[in-house]
């Protein structure tokens, strides 16, 4: 964790968002456009996973997917919500998921590339795909805001609370029901890495769980949060 080619890889990342922001913003990119450079990524992502993750079928003859890798961490889960916002309609399902979007992939996307599960090796397919999956998904979600199309405040905090508490629980389910393949998708099971200074089982599971629960509740927080006094001093504003 934080080697040199660790610290390579986020510099790169970095020119990659400040660059693709400013090009999009300045150059006024609609959000199909936007989204259509997005979902090439998500491809990219995706093959480039199936490349490297496939394995011989333990049950019957040919190769299938290995359970660790289907999209079911958060932020793999985005590529869904990618695709509907680019070829989706209009309205209130589509301004929710910009809203979540918005949220998961810039702080899900940090800690990803802060935390890098997949190595930092450039001769390792699976570091290209992690990095350059998330700083797209970091990207689209600076755009999202940049531009006015995520709407966070008081409404987008609750919208997003419950999302990310619905997700947790579903995901409990999945990593039991799949838990002979030792998934862990959003690190519900056990650690990231080993080794971290607070995401760690030294003190039991039960504290590890409350510990990611409360990690999240605070970054949804702080994250809304200058969106909130923004939108009541916009309120109080009108009032007067």
């Amino acid at each position: 964790m934080f080697s040199a080619q660790h610290f390579i890889w986020m510099g790169l990342c970095a020119l990659f968002v400040i660059g693709m922001t400013l090009a999009a913003v300045k150059g006024r990119w609609s959000l199909k456009a936007s989204g259509l450079v997005m979902t090439a990524i998500c491809v990219f992502s995706e093959v480039s996973k199936i490349m490297s993750d496939m394995e011989a079928s333990p049950v019957t003859e040919g190769m299938v997917l290995n359970p660790k890798s289907l999209p079911f961490h958060l932020c793999s889960l985005l590529l869904f919500a990618v695709l509907l916002i680019t070829f989706g309609k209009d309205g209130a399902f589509k301004q929710a998921l910009m809203n979540f979007m918005a949220f998961a992939g810039t702080v899900g996307s940090l800690c990803a590339i802060l935390i890098p599960t997949n190595g930092t090796d450039f001769a390792s397919l699976g570091a290209y795909q992690c990095f350059v999956y998330h700083a797209g998904l970091m990207w689209f979600s600076v755009y999202l805001i940049a531009t006015g199309r995520a709407r966070l405040g008081i409404k987008a905090y609750g919208q997003n609370t419950l999302v990310l508490l619905s997700l947790a629980v579903a995901m409990l389910y999945v990593n039991s029901a799949l838990s002979s393949y030792g998934t862990n998708f959003m690190y519900l099971v056990r650690p990231p890495m080993e080794n971290l200074p607070i995401l760690n089982l030294d003190h039991g599971w039960y504290v590890y769980f409350l510990t990611l629960l409360g990690i999240g509740a605070a970054a949804l927080t702080l994250f809304h949060l200058p969106f909130i006094l923004i939108e009541g001093h916009k309120r109080t504003d009108k009032g007067r």
